[in-house]
């Protein structure tokens, strides 16, 4: 017979999707409230069309925030349906990662459909 004090069997619990989604939340917020990201960059990432981006351009602007330097870049949006379009964007990049937006570099973009005017760039840390 299992004690029912067994530490192995003491930690089990099976995580839901609520929790997920209260743990993502929670993150979103603090990414937000930190500056590293707008609510409208929030919003499209979280519901915008995830598509490659090339980078043309980037330049750094001398701003960071959080171990995260501002970087404004040029970058060619392939639509997941065919065609591209360009876009210029600021954001802010994890110092560890600016080799990462290097031009050529290809790189996690979200926009929504219909709408080329606002491109939101998605850069993990190294």
């Amino acid at each position: 017979a299992q004690d029912a004090a067994d530490p192995d069997e003491a930690d089990e619990r099976l995580i839901t999707a609520t929790d997920i989604l209260a743990v993502r939340a929670a993150f979103d917020d603090m990414l937000v409230r930190k500056g590293l990201l707008t609510d409208d960059q929030l919003d499209l990432i979280r519901h915008g069309t995830r598509s490659r981006g090339i980078v043309t351009g980037m330049r750094t602007t001398g701003g960071s925030r959080e171990g995260h330097r501002e970087v404004e870049l040029d970058v060619m949006v392939r639509k997941p349906g065919g065609g591209q379009f360009p876009a210029h964007e600021k954001a802010l990049i994890p110092a560890s990662s600016l080799a990462k937006v290097s031009p050529g570099s290809i790189i996690d973009t979200y926009y929504r459909s219909g709408d080329e005017s606002a491109v939101a760039i998605c850069v993990s840390p190294s």
